[in-house]
This record gives C-alpha cells, structure tokens and sequence, in this order.
C-alpha cells in the first residue's frame, strides 16, 4: 500500500524570502534528510529558486537508496552488493525494506518527491511502469545488455536474479507414489491432500496450462478464463499462502501436502526436513527480479553504475549463494560453484525443463487476470 503524500503547509511569507531560505538550508543539510528536503522542494515547485549548483545536489551520488522487500533481503544485499560497492567505490547504498509496491512507485514519482534510486519489481511491473512513464529507460552503454539473459533485459529494467515457481510435495505423505507434473497436482484422486497456490496468481495460470496439455512452447498466450475455471475445480483441495514464509508452514504442518512455491523456499524446505519436503524444476516457471530506476531519482545516472556492479558474476554469485536464487549474467551461471548448481534455476540442466515466465504477457493482462483470479477465490 501506498502511504500518503503529506499536504504542504500553506506559505505564509513572500516567496523571495522563502528561497533565500531555501537556499541557505540547502547548503546545510547533509546525506538523506538533504535529499528528501530537496525533493520536497521539487515536490513544491521551488526548484527554480535554488541556484543551479544546488538543485544539481539532489542528484549528487554520495548514496543510492535501493528499495528492497524486507529485512532478510536487505541483510544479504547489502553482504552481496552494498559493502562491496562502498569499499570500491565509495559510495554508500542505503536498503529500505518496506517494499517497491507498483503504487508506491508510481505516487513517489508523480509527486516529485522519490526516495529511492533503485527498485526491486517484478517484470511485468517494470514494463507497465515504464510505459507509463514512471522510470528512467536503462542506460545500456553503462550496462552490457549482453551480459543479462535474455528476456530478462528489459527496456525500463535488469534482470537481477533469477527464481522459479516449483511443485514441491510431501514425501512422507506420497511415498512410492509421488507426483510428478501438474497434471498430478491437479489429480485429487489419485494424489489426495490439499494444494497450495500463490494468492497473488503467477505460476498459478503457467502450472494449470501445463497440466491440461499445453506444451512448454505454447503456454502463451495464456487464456484466462480456462485457467480461473481450472484452478476453480481445486478449490475443494485449495489453500492459498500470500509469503513465502507461510507456504513453507503450510508444507512443514501438513495443512497442504503439495504446493505450487518458489523454488529458494522449496530447496530450503527440503534441507530443513531432511527431504521429506520433495521437489525439482521440471515444468518449473521460471521468473526474473528486476532492478528499476525511479524517472528524477536522487542519485541520478550512479545508481546505473550500481546495477552494472551488481551484474558481476561474482556479485551475483555471492547473492545466490546466500538466497538460494539464480543469476541473470550467463557468465555467472557459467562460473557457479557446483555446490549451488541445485538451487540455481539457470543451469543448463535446469533450464531445459522450465518455462520462461512472459513478462510482456503479463504486464498486458495482468489486472484482467487477477481480477477474475481474485472473483473465483471468493466465492462461497
């Protein structure tokens, strides 16, 4: 959810008085509460009272905030991208956790006053958002679009890493007898139990496609009706988990006994069981998070100069070594440590089983889909 733009004070002096002001309080004020104060005055529409040497310190580079979702992703970005960068670089890259919502996004940049120079979306969001003018277009002659995979080099947004929605069950509930498709998950009979599916959809429309026949290659364009009607015929078995932390309890207690998840929770679930949670990535839908830069952000053109950072190979293998996710560099999938070819969806191997997730689909139907997706959950 989108916190609100306070309303500005009424001014109450004249507005040559109030840019001197400006201008002298500019000069004092240091690090985030100068951006955030500058930004207020962009907000205002008083830059033009500042002289140019001051509006340009909102776009100084002495920090980048990069906008994150939550406390364990800002604990190893920060170990991956952010104390490598400062030491390199010396600039310092400040995390927020409070989630690069679309509409967040969309009401920091329409109001002229934006916090954050980089944001974790998914890529259909940074496609609408980009179309709609909310971002700035990537800078390709900073970043080598080559080294991204492709199609996760979007025109308003990098692909980062790298995870997969995954059928993961209980072992100790199927035994000789496991699952192995979608086509299963959607066979209560012979699979009896109760499934989970993501309450938010995507994965949901790829995995019930894939389990009434459609091929890898012909998952797109998605017919939404057909998919609501199928995951509808689940609702008697169906649980649906909004976190990632709650799928893994459902698992863990047996309230589900097979579960459409991601992947880094399913390869995790199996560890802490010792492998009495099961799983793999055949027919798995493969997903990028993407890296996006708000359109006037504060630290300007650097936060590119960040993202190029974060494209390394070996930065990007730090960071799948600690979330358990896959890279976006082809180089670093090349250069994994065979102790996490498991976890990373992009090995070769891996690959071959999965669908690519249509980023460009879904920024299109997105709203139509869950818009029926969320009309058929509730209904009694």
């Amino acid at each position: 959810m989108s916190r609100p733009t306070p309303p500005l004070s009424p001014f109450a002096r004249d507005l040559s008085d109030l840019g001197a002001e400006l201008r002298q309080k500019a000069d004092s004020l240091h690090g985030i509460g100068r951006r955030r104060f500058l930004a207020g005055v962009a907000a205002a529409g008083l830059a033009p009272l500042l002289p140019r040497a001051a509006q340009a310190q909102a776009q100084d580079a002495r920090e980048i905030t990069f906008a994150a979702w939550g406390n364990n992703d800002i604990k190893d970005l920060t170990q991956a991208f952010g104390k490598p960068f400062k030491r390199d670089s010396g600039i310092d890259v400040v995390f927020d956790g409070s989630g690069p919502s679309e509409s967040k996004i969309k009401s920091m940049v329409d109001s002229g006053t934006i916090d954050w120079d980089i944001c974790d979306v998914d890529g259909y969001a940074a496609i609408r958002l980009g179309q709609e003018g909310e971002l700035s277009a990537i800078d390709y002659s900073i970043i080598d679009r080559e080294q991204i995979m492709q199609p996760f080099a979007f025109d308003y947004g990098v692909g980062g890493y790298t995870y997969s929605y995954v059928l993961a069950y209980n072992a100790s509930v199927y035994k000789d007898n496991p699952p192995q498709s979608w086509a299963d998950f959607w066979n209560w009979k012979k699979f009896p139990g109760k499934r989970g599916l993501w309450k938010w959809m995507i994965g949901s429309f790829e995995a019930s496609a894939m389990a009434h026949g459609a091929k890898p290659n012909e998952i797109y364009p998605l017919d939404v009706a057909e998919c609501v009607t199928r995951i509808a015929k689940l609702k008697p078995h169906l649980v649906t988990w909004e976190t990632g932390a709650q799928a893994k309890q459902l698992l863990r207690d047996k309230v589900v006994t097979m579960a459409c998840i991601w992947h880094t929770r399913a390869a995790q679930l199996g560890v802490e069981s010792d492998g009495q949670i099961a799983w793999s990535f055949r027919d798995g839908i493969l997903c990028p998070g993407v890296w996006t830069v708000p359109k006037n952000n504060p630290a300007g053109t650097t936060a590119f100069k960040l993202l190029r950072y974060m494209q390394e190979p070996a930065r990007q293998i730090a960071f799948a070594g600690l979330r358990g996710l896959g890279p976006t560099n082809p180089r670093a999938t090349s250069a994994m440590p065979a102790s996490l070819h498991a976890s990373d969806p992009t090995q070769p191997e891996a690959l071959s089983q999965q669908v690519i997730v249509d980023s460009t689909w879904w920024a299109v139907n997105y709203d139509k889909a869950m818009g029926k997706y969320q009309q058929m959950l509730a209904q009694p």
